[in-house]
C-alpha cells in the first residue's frame, strides 16, 4: 500500500491520459485517424521534452522560469545563424546559447544561494531582451526551408524526425533518473540539500547539471520549432511554460522537491496534448481548453494534500507482522 501511495500521482496521470484518449477516440470523429495522431504527437513531443527538463529541476528542489524566454531565443538564433552560416552552425549556436543560460542559472543559484525562482525570473527577462536585441524586434526567416520540411516529414504516417528525436531525449532522461547514480543524487538534493551535502554528495554540481539539462531541452525544442517553421521571432513562451508546469505537477512532481517520477510527467504531458487536440477537433475555443487544463491542475493539487498526509501516516504506523513491541516492565 505504501508503494501505491507514493506512486499514486503517476498512476493517476497515466489513467487520466488513457481515459481521455479512449473518450475522444469514441466520441470525436477522426480523432484516431493517422493524420490527427501525427498532429497529436507533434504537440506532445516538445511538451514532454521541456516538461521533463523542468521536472528534473523541480525534483532537485529548484525551479526554472527562464525556459519561457529561452525557447523563442533558441529558435530565432537557429534561424538567423542558419541563414548566413548554414543549418549545422545554427543548431550549434542555439544549443550553445541554451547551455550558457543553464550554466548561468546553476552558477548564480549555487554561488550566491539565491532562490532559483528569483534567478530564473532575471534570466527570463534577459533572454527575452536578447531576442529583441538580436532581431531588432522583427521576425527573422530562413530561405532554405527544405530542412524544415524534412523535420516534419511523416515516418509511417505518425512520427516526424523532429518528434522522434525529442522523444528519444525524453527516453534518455527517463533512464538518467531511474537507472543512474545521478538520479539518486538529484532526489537526495531535492529532499534535503544540506544533509546531502553533509553526506558528501556533489550538490553544487548536481544543481548545475539539472539547470543545464533543462535549458538544453528547452533550447532544442525551440531551435527545432524555429527551423521547422523557417522563422523565428523575439518574445516569450509563457503560455507554453504554464502547460509545462501543469504537466509536471499533474505527473506527481512535488513543488517542495525530492519527489516525482518522469513517467508521470510524460503522462501529464500526454493528457494535456490529448485534451487540447480532442477539444480542438470538437471546435472548442482556446480559452475553454485553457480553463479545462487549469481545472485539471487544481483538482490534482486539491487531492494531493490528503494523499500526502495519508501516505505519511501509513509510513509512521508500525508494520504489521514486524517486531513486537517491547514487554512492559514488571510492577
Amino acid at each position: 500500500m505504501i508503494k501505491l501511495y507514493w506512486n499514486f500521482r503517476t498512476l493517476l496521470a497515466c489513467a487520466l491520459a488513457a481515459v481521455a484518449f479512449a473518450a475522444f477516440a469514441a466520441t470525436v470523429p477522426g480523432f484516431i485517424n493517422p493524420g490527427n495522431l501525427y498532429a497529436l504527437l507533434q504537440t506532445f513531443a516538445p511538451l514532454a521534452l521541456v516538461a521533463v527538463g523542468l521536472a528534473i529541476v523541480m525534483i532537485a528542489g529548484e525551479f526554472d522560469l527562464s525556459i519561457a524566454g529561452l525557447m523563442p531565443l533558441a529558435g530565432l538564433i537557429a534561424v538567423r545563424v542558419s541563414e548566413t552560416a548554414g543549418i549545422p552552425a545554427g543548431i550549434a549556436a542555439s544549443i550553445l546559447t541554451a547551455g550558457a543560460v543553464g550554466l548561468l542559472n546553476g552558477w548564480l543559484t549555487t554561488r550566491f544561494a539565491v532562490p532559483s525562482l528569483a534567478i530564473t525570473v532575471g534570466t527570463l527577462v534577459l533572454t527575452i531582451g536578447l531576442g529583441f536585441a538580436v532581431t531588432g524586434g522583427k521576425v527573422v526567416t530562413l530561405t532554405n526551408y527544405e530542412f524544415g520540411l524534412w523535420l516534419d516529414e511523416g515516418i509511417l504516417g505518425l512520427l516526424s524526425p523532429r518528434a522522434l528525436f525529442m522523444l528519444l531525449l525524453v527516453a534518455g532522461a527517463v533512464w538518467l533518473m531511474a537507472k543512474t547514480w545521478h538520479g539518486v543524487v538529484v532526489r537526495a538534493t531535492g529532499s534535503d540539500s544540506a544533509r546531502a551535502a553533509a553526506s558528501g554528495l556533489p550538490v553544487g554540481r548536481t544543481l548545475m547539471m539539472v539547470f543545464v539539462l533543462s535549458a538544453l531541452f528547452a533550447g532544442i525544442a525551440g531551435s527545432l520549432q524555429g527551423l521547422s517553421l523557417a522563422a523565428g521571432s523575439p518574445g516569450d513562451a509563457l503560455t507554453f511554460l504554464l502547460q509545462v508546469v501543469t504537466a509536471a505537477i499533474i505527473g506527481g512532481v512535488a513543488l517542495t522537491g525530492g519527489k516525482g517520477q518522469i513517467g508521470g510527467v510524460i503522462a501529464g504531458a500526454l493528457l494535456l496534448a490529448v485534451v487540447s487536440n480532442g477539444m480542438s477537433l470538437q471546435g472548442t475555443s482556446t480559452a475553454v481548453i485553457q480553463l479545462v487544463n487549469g481545472g485539471l491542475l487544481l483538482a490534482i493539487v486539491i487531492f494531493d494534500g490528503p494523499l500526502n498526509r495519508l501516505s505519511q501516516r501509513s509510513l509512521d504506523r508500525p508494520a504489521l507482522g514486524g517486531q513486537a513491541p517491547a514487554s512492559q516492565p514488571a510492577a
